[in-house]
């Protein structure tokens, strides 16, 4: 039986001048994790110089190479420098080789990519035991007080480590010495943890001159949004939900805007709040009471919710394009006014068919789905007529072959049905009889049969399905 490697991981380590600390350090991480998004949508900020980035995805953009020196030109781009990259099956043996690429490249400046300043190191998959065996043991995580104690006992590689038993590790340092054992063995089943986010971040700021009318909001609403859309980016993160709030002398006044998509875009964030603020002005432009201050807060926000697609497939769209199209058209026409099709039980096939409004906090989930069910298996959603028309059809046998009248005329090349029914006597006394029919055109529509207690035979076209 072949092994089953586990995913690839990519560490970046870069040198951090002056080193930080506290809330700098914060900043130092976010920043570095932010920039590695050029790679992989996948981030772990795991100390202040280092990240880990998930290396899966780039067989068809030339593999783990081309992602190497893609994170390393994103680096260097941003000013980092010292960058090494490593990439390997386990955190830890990623870990070491991003450390050992870049002390080689600072050590051999002219082995080294000159352009971006900082060398890779790939090790083979299945092969972290390998590389980590003739490391130092600052290679391992490991507490001061262990690393001491290892030397102390001749413990000068990984290997030395890895070599021992593991009882005898874990019978004289407990879990922390079975730790180290699997470690230096390259197993190593931490996982990426989601980047902790600051405070939801607000901007403010206070109009020279109250304002009633919206092109004086609407110029400060840019200026915020830039400031918010950039922090937001710094950090990673992307705005759910933003909140407006209008400060006058007699008191607040908010309006929301909710984009269909967790986004940073800074243009169709400003189309949501701009039509927030139209809302809020109503048909005259002109607000109740003067504006003093305007207040942007972006009341939930949201990792990126980025999918990584393949250029090479063919139904590879932007789904965040859409996400936007969407969000326009409910703060334009309500939120009501975007809906999709669904189905219900019901024994009266009017009544099977309906118009769900969609609801903003699931269109990326409806989007995200749309190429992932078959075909065959989207139920086709009945349109009914608002009242039904009355038709003349002529019949082959008992199945119905042509029909004529103010729908025009078709040919029905085939029919299913008959489906019998009967209304509630008390209510709606109909006897019906319901049909299926294709057109030659294609078009698949819905007629019944309808016998009246005056014993007249009429039929109906009721509807059409999509």
């Amino acid at each position: 039986m072949s092994r089953v490697h586990p995913a690839r991981v990519a560490t970046v380590r870069v040198e951090p001048i002056p080193e930080p600390s506290g809330d700098e350090a914060v900043a130092f991480s976010r920043r570095l994790a932010t920039v590695l998004l050029a790679g992989s949508p996948r981030i772990c900020a795991v100390a202040p110089h280092l990240a880990r980035v998930d290396a899966r995805g780039w067989e068809r953009r030339g593999g783990e190479a081309a992602l190497a020196v893609t994170l390393q030109r994103a680096a260097a781009g941003a000013g980092f420098t010292g960058i090494g990259v490593g990439v390997a099956d386990v955190p830890v043996a990623a870990d070491a080789a991003a450390r050992l690429a870049a002390f080689t490249a600072a050590a051999d400046p002219e082995a080294a990519d000159a352009e971006v300043g900082g060398g890779v190191r790939i090790v083979v998959p299945g092969g972290a035991r390998a590389f980590l065996a003739p490391l130092p043991l600052a290679a391992l995580p490991l507490s001061a007080e262990l690393a001491e104690t290892f030397r102390a006992l001749g413990f000068r590689r990984v290997g030395d480590v890895a070599d021992r038993p593991p009882e005898e590790l874990e019978a004289r340092f407990g879990p922390v010495g079975l730790r180290a054992h699997r470690l230096a063995r390259g197993i190593d089943d931490r996982v990426f943890r989601t980047l902790e986010m600051p405070d939801v971040p607000e901007v403010a700021l206070e109009l020279d001159t109250p304002a009633d009318i919206l092109e004086p909001l609407l110029f400060v609403l840019r200026h915020l949004l830039a400031r918010m859309c950039a922090d937001l980016g710094e950090s990673g993160r992307c705005a759910a939900r933003l909140e407006l709030a209008l400060r006058s002398a007699r008191g607040v006044e908010t309006a929301t805007a909710v984009p269909a998509r967790p986004t940073c875009r800074e243009r169709l964030l400003y189309d949501l709040c701009r039509a927030a603020l139209e809302r809020a002005a109503g048909a005259a432009g002109r607000l109740t009471e003067p504006v003093e201050e305007l207040v942007l807060r972006a009341v939930r926000v949201t990792a990126p919710d980025t999918r990584q697609e393949d250029l090479f497939t063919r139904r590879w769209r932007d789904p965040l394009a859409a996400a936007a199209a969407l969000s326009r058209l409910q703060v334009r026409l309500g939120e009501a006014a975007v809906v999709h099709p669904g189905v219900r039980s019901d024994h009266r096939p009017e009544a099977r068919s309906r118009w769900t409004p969609v609801e903003v906090s699931v269109v990326g989930e409806v989007l995200d789905d749309a190429d992932e069910v078959p075909s065959e298996a989207i139920p086709g959603v009945l349109h009914l007529l608002p009242a039904p028309l009355p038709v003349e059809v002529g019949v082959d046998g008992s199945r119905p072959a042509e029909l004529w009248g103010e729908a025009g005329h078709h040919l029905l090349v085939a029919a299913e049905g008959p489906e019998r029914l009967s209304g509630d006597w008390w209510t709606d006394p109909y006897h019906r009889e319901y049909f299926r029919v294709c057109t030659e055109e294609g078009s698949l529509i819905w007629l019944f049969r309808e016998y009246r207690p005056s014993g007249e035979l009429r039929w109906w076209l009721h509807g059409w399905w999509d």
